[in-house]
């Protein structure tokens, strides 16, 4: 899954002693500030825009596609070159569905040369350079303006959905739990208040364990907690484990990995804990989100576009399944239109109940390049041993590890009391009974292992154990 946000890593510039703290330029200080105070401003403009007519959601991102396309065609080497070789121009974007005229852009291609795709517009030292996880390989280089609106979007227009969940508007406590290197600049586990988003934030690593994290969690009582999928479930596997009282957040937020469904299934039906996905990339910024009712992602349509396509590259109807292709409306630095995000998903053809206007995505459901290899070299879609995964009672999370074509190791990490032998026995069945039949392997451990990025991927092959 696609990650970015509190977990992308980012390079401002040159690292800060322990302890010293850096005074900001008058003028930059000013800039902060007009910057929050739009983001204040706009605030409620943003909380109603998913309930808007879907007339003039479609308006707002005609707007913003047309002054994107010029932007990247007036500064952005990629698009002036490719535009120009095509015959194209301006005024040959009027919507979305005109995006696909350019040619999609592959992760490899934005690898290989980050510089092409950024705008001219600005010296490269005024944007803030950040990478992606590197979930997939190596990492990618990406530039954002300061400034932008990109990455506060999608929380505000999820503002009213968690006032309701967590019964609180102001000063509402948020533990994130990220990298330490994508923490705001400031002493360990100290508090700090954002204006436009009105909470009160603390952060927690990643990197620490979840019997460290709990404690700290328990004493700062936070009303939402955000983080990775992957330590969601290890946190709260880790508190139900322990048999004790502890702090019951009304709000978790999740991103970057999935959460599996035997810990969404106990987060919400035993915990009482409302449990909320957030779609975000580096690349693309929040992408979706969920509301109360849990049905799916409310995609953003007028500030990130998305196609689904089938293997062949054309777009598929609402109902199907595809790779998600985005296009960045708003961030004025690396410019991405028709870019392969590399997630699977289907767009959802029913409307949220909710009574937002925005369309449906459903949860990522892979990555175009987690298929395991059978004995015959057939490709097999993960989904199919996670489907049986699925129904072995005792299992909360897992990885699947595959070293030579038609074995997988599959890492399992289990309840307390769970039968080892018998979940062996069940999923090394049930993979042999697969029309292409693979030998399974179960392991169990405490643990999964990460990425330099902080994030557990589901898939991993032989090649990529070094990363992880």
């Amino acid at each position: 899954m696609a990650g970015g946000g509190p977990g992308e890593r980012a390079r401002i510039g040159p690292a800060r002693r322990p302890g010293v703290t850096r005074r900001l330029p008058g003028r930059r200080l000013a800039r902060r500030a007009l910057s929050a105070g739009l983001l204040t401003a706009s605030a409620p403009l943003e909380w109603r825009l998913p309930f808007r007519p879907p007339g003039e959601i479609e308006r707002a991102q005609h707007r913003r596609l047309r002054a994107t396309v010029a932007h990247a065609h007036a500064h952005v080497p990629y698009y002036r070159e490719t535009m120009r070789r095509l015959g194209l121009g301006p005024g040959d974007f009027e919507t979305a569905d005109d995006l696909a005229k350019l040619p999609l852009i592959e992760r490899e291609q934005l690898q290989r040369d980050p510089e092409y795709f950024v705008s001219r517009a600005k010296p490269l030292s005024r944007y803030v350079e950040l990478h992606t996880g590197g979930s997939t390989g190596e990492p990618v280089a990406f530039f954002r303006a300061v400034g932008g609106l990109q990455r506060s979007l999608g929380f505000q227009r999820m503002e009213p959905t968690l006032a309701r969940l967590s019964g609180t508007r102001w000063r509402r406590r948020v533990a994130l739990i990220v990298p330490p290197s994508s923490s705001p600049p400031q002493p360990p586990q100290a508090q700090w208040l954002s204006l436009h988003q009105r909470a009160v934030y603390c952060t927690f690593s990643l990197f620490d364990p979840p019997a460290e994290v709990a404690p700290r969690i328990d004493e700062f009582r936070p009303h939402v907690v955000r983080s990775y999928g992957s330590y969601v479930e290890a946190l709260y596997s880790h508190l139900v484990s322990e048999r004790r009282s502890f702090h019951r957040p009304h709000v978790v937020t999740w991103y970057a990995d999935p959460i599996s469904d035997p810990v969404r299934h106990l987060m919400t039906e035993d915990l009482g804990i409302a449990l909320l996905s957030v779609y975000q990339a580096v690349e693309s910024g929040i992408i979706g989100w969920e509301c109360e009712r849990q049905n799916g992602h409310h995609l953003n349509v007028d500030t990130c576009p998305i196609r689904i396509l089938n293997p062949d590259g054309r777009d598929v109807p609402a109902g199907e399944g595809g790779q998600v292709v985005v296009s960045n409306l708003v961030n004025r630095g690396t410019v991405l239109l028709n870019y392969m995000l590399g997630d699977l998903a289907t767009r959802l053809s029913e409307s949220c109940g909710c009574g937002r206007s925005l369309p449906m995505l459903s949860h990522v459901q892979g990555r175009t390049t987690d298929w395991l290899q059978s004995t015959s070299g057939r490709p097999i879609h993960p989904q199919t041993l996670r489907g049986i995964l699925r129904d072995v009672q005792g299992i909360r999370r897992y990885q699947l590890v595959q070293e030579r074509r038609g074995h997988v190791r599959i890492v399992t990490v289990t309840a307390t009391g769970a039968d080892r032998d018998e979940i062996r026995a069940r999923v090394i069945a049930a993979a042999r009974r697969l029309v292409d039949p693979i030998e399974a392997e179960v392991e169990f451990s405490e643990t999964l292992s990460r990425t330099e990025g902080g994030k557990v991927r589901t898939f991993l092959r032989r090649e990529d154990r070094g990363s992880a």
